[in-house]
């Protein structure tokens, strides 16, 4: 399979540079090590999107005390029994 690729002429040249620097020219290594980088990193940063969507709309609801959150916690512990805590 081959992969062709539009990139505007400053994302090409810092691509190219980084290649050079980093992978030694080796355009299939630098994108091999991007994709491990995503697999390793991307679930996080989707993560810390999905919390910042959840406290804006905490916030927009009128926030939550520090009672709610306890017996958040403390119902989930009863579902997930004490062998799995």
């Amino acid at each position: 399979m081959m992969l062709s690729l539009e990139l505007s002429k400053e994302v090409e040249q810092h691509f190219r540079e980084v290649v050079q620097k980093s992978y030694q020219g080796n355009i299939q290594v630098a994108i091999a090590s991007l994709l491990k980088l995503h697999d390793k990193y991307a679930w996080k940063e989707q993560l810390r999107e999905d919390v910042e969507t959840i406290r804006t709309e905490v916030r927009k609801k009128g926030g939550i005390n520090s009672q709610t959150i306890d017996n958040a916690i403390s119902r989930y512990r009863k579902t997930i029994g004490p062998s799995n805590a």
